[in-house]
């Protein structure tokens, strides 16, 4: 029975055991869930192995393709390389400009990102395509770098009398390298089979449903571009067909799809392109030479997959409801496609500040690569197959121009087009929830179970001090039996007043465990700034969370150790960010009006460094609130922490937080006491140690300011826990 299985199986094709792998991957991670976790260092154990093949083989590839041929065709073959290149851009910009046209309206915001205060990142062509080692490139995996070498290499080799001497033992050693390859392919259902079952077994479902829109526009895209558009253009010129075209990418195709690399099936593009020569009688020295030099070198340029990537800054300026006009795609395409020489990661955060947008939103791409990574993937492996095809037929000169098959081919692809667009808005209004719903999940938060026990009073108790410092302020508390702990109810996301009408925050918290830890009862009072100093000397209070360390306050309070920092920055409205995002522009401006909260001399360090001489005014609004309500609209900009920034615009998602770049300022934060009161700062720092060390801080600023308290965190739904109810 096995012995007969094993041979039904031997017989299948590669393609049609990739697809049981697949779907047997998918069965397998629902099933089990999280456990199929385990199954992610075999899948990328095989993703190593597809890997190792791949520079040796292109070094050799590109040497031996530049060598063997004359000077006067190496120059023919990049000018038309070229052509094709800008061909494809071309198309890329027509669709990715009718494909946002898909997506309705929708209000967005986000939690505080440590993607604010990072600077940006350079983007150096000299550090991708340039190297001073190329070995050191080869350990690197620069690959950029290694074609370049590579190139020049064979370019050199093109002159030398007998060149015979070296190319042939390197076409030797890509034949090796090819049946090294083929092995390992070999191996692709076992690694898919892994990969899948990982994935479907811990995949964020949340995300998903959260970005649904962007999922399905681009996996449409992906289909149209990888199956309609890429393959037209090769048999609209060409003698080759749909069904062989796509017949000869398909294992490369679903190799590059799972495994998230089109990077790994290079020698297997190589090898089909010319295997669909040879079906045709046109494999020579020329088309042999196209495929070998128009695969590896046009990997490394933009093409249509890493293109499709630029999707994701229109869909972010939808979700941030503010949508692209057709003026500023010239801008968005002139950009960004330059941009793409380096990695999606450095590009689209420099797109995100050329258009305005929010930074944060950047945080959500780096969730989407787990599905769209391999779409773009299956996309730059077609891609990379028609550059080859349609190279070699320019070379060899099979390559033809018939008006009848190029008007049918655009005329389909523009009825694609069409279509898909009217089939994702269609499926989008269908399913899609556009209500905006992040300040309900902020005003959600709740305190940890244990520590739901204080009380709130609705005004200042009368003071218990018998002077400056209050006396020996640890023996009142404890003949009190409370800490009073002073609160600002409208402090999002430090201390605030939730749905349940609770006082909840980073600082409620942290105040709750002080109590805790000093064995009392935790009591918050109500307080307001400009009377903190007073308050505490009375009694009234005796230690008030979230201090700036700021001298307007110095020798009117004691400061505990500080139990964290912030960043300092400008809240502004969304269409402003980018008026706000440097600090060499700030310095140039004119007739600004910041607000600032308490007194100016709260944040006069901020100020000097990020405004330094330039014309600009402030307003003292004692607390911010006001400000993101719309009652100070002569204030161009608020200025204070981005944290407080990026939780007060979940309920007003029409402000966000900048963060001045290069080089902003930072401010500590820590409890406010009575002057004199050096017993309670020496304990509350011997706590604050403590709860550095056990991860206490950390934990609650990942809860209130990053947001994860909002989310709902379960155990990943699994068929095993959840139908059948097995443990």
């Amino acid at each position: 029975m096995v012995t007969t299985g094993w041979r039904a199986w031997s017989r299948l094709s590669l393609s049609a055991k990739i697809l049981i792998g697949l779907g047997l991957g998918v069965v397998v991670g629902l099933f089990f869930g999280e456990p199929a976790a385990n199954l992610q260092p075999l899948g990328e154990i095989y993703i190593r192995l597809m890997q190792m093949t791949v520079l040796p083989y292109l070094v050799a590839a590109l040497v031996v393709a530049f060598g063997q041929l004359a000077p006067g065709e190496a120059k023919r073959l990049a000018l038309r390389g070229g052509m094709l290149l800008l061909a494809v851009w071309a198309v890329m910009v027509i669709v990715l400009t009718a494909m946002p046209f898909a997506f309705p309206d929708i209000v967005s915001a986000s939690f505080y990102s440590s993607a604010l205060v990072e600077p940006p990142r350079d983007f150096s062509l000299a550090d991708i395509y340039f190297t001073s080692n190329p070995f050191e490139s080869l350990s690197r995996n620069v690959v950029p770098a290694v074609v370049l070498f590579s190139c020049l290499l064979g370019i050199a080799v093109m002159g030398l009398d007998d060149k015979a001497r070296l190319l042939d033992p390197l076409r030797v050693w890509n034949e090796a390298i090819v049946r090294i390859t083929y092995m390992v392919i070999a191996l692709t259902p076992y690694g898919v089979f892994c990969i899948v079952a990982a994935t479907a077994g811990t995949m964020d479902l949340e995300t998903f449903v959260r970005l649904e829109a962007y999922f399905l526009a681009f996996a449409a895209v992906s289909l149209l571009v990888g199956f309609v558009i890429l393959p037209l253009l090769v048999t609209a010129m060409t003698p080759f067909s749909y069904r062989e075209v796509v017949g000869v990418a398909k294992d490369a195709l679903l190799t590059a799809f799972v495994a998230h690399s089109a990077f790994i099936v290079l020698p297997l593009l190589i090898e089909r392109s010319k295997q669909l020569f040879e079906k045709h009688g046109l494999l020579d020295e020329r088309s042999d030479s196209a495929a070998d030099v128009m695969i590896p070198v046009l990997f490394n340029f933009p093409n249509a997959g890493k293109l499709l990537t630029l999707l994701f800054i229109p869909f972010a300026a939808w979700l941030a409801g503010a949508p692209l006009s057709l003026a500023e795609y010239p801008s968005l395409f002139s950009a960004g496609i330059p941009s793409y020489f380096a990695k999606a990661q450095i590009a689209l955060p420099f797109l995100l500040d050329l258009f305005s947008l929010p930074h944060d939103l950047f945080m959500l791409y780096i969730p989407t690569t787990v599905v769209t990574g391999k779409f773009d993937s299956l996309v730059t492996a077609m891609n990379l197959l028609v550059f080859a095809l349609l190279g070699a037929a320019a070379m060899a000169g099979f390559m033809k121009f018939e008006a009848r098959r190029l008007l049918r081919a655009g005329a389909i692809m523009a009825i694609a087009t069409v279509a898909t667009v009217i089939g994702v808005r269609g499926i989008l209004a269908l399913t899609l929830d556009t209500e905006y719903d992040l300040d309900q999940r902020a005003l959600g938060m709740q305190l940890p179970e244990d520590l739901r026990d204080y009380s709130v009073l609705d005004a200042p108790p009368p003071g218990d001090a018998t002077g400056a410092g209050g006396g020996a302020i640890m023996r009142r508390i404890n003949e009190r039996g409370s800490l009073r702990i002073g609160f600002d109810p409208d402090n999002l996301p430090f201390t605030f007043i939730n749905a349940n009408g609770e006082l909840v925050g980073l600082d409620v918290e942290l105040s709750l465990r002080l109590a805790t830890g000093l064995g009392v009862e935790p009591v918050f009072v109500p307080v307001e700034w400009s009377k903190l100093p007073e308050m505490l000397d009375s009694g009234a209070i005796d230690v008030m969370p979230g201090v700036w360390y700021r001298p307007n306050w110095f020798g009117r309070l004691h400061f505990s150790a500080p139990y964290m920092q912030n960043t300092v920055g400008f809240a502004v409205r969304d269409e402003r960010r980018h008026e706000f995002a440097s600090i060499a522009d700030l310095h140039e401006s004119e007739g600004l009006m910041i607000g600032v909260p308490l007194d100016v001399s709260q944040l006069s360090t901020s100020l000097e460094r990020y405004l330094g001489d330039a014309d600009y005014e402030t307003k003292v609004v004692e607390v911010w609130k006001p400000f993101f309500e719309g009652q100070h609209p002569e204030v161009d900009a608020f200025l204070l922490p981005a944290e407080h920034t990026s939780g007060w615009s979940l309920l007003h998602p029409e402000y966000t937080a900048v963060v001045p770049q290069p080089d902003p300022v930072r401010i500590s934060v820590a409890f406010g006491v009575a002057t004199g009161s050096e017993e309670l700062v020496l304990t509350i720092n011997e706590w604050i140690i403590v709860a550095r060390d056990t991860g206490v801080v950390d934990q609650a600023y990942r809860n209130w300011v990053l947001g994860q308290g909002a989310e709902q965190r379960e155990r990943r739904w699994s068929i095993m826990h959840d139908v059948l109810g097995w443990k």
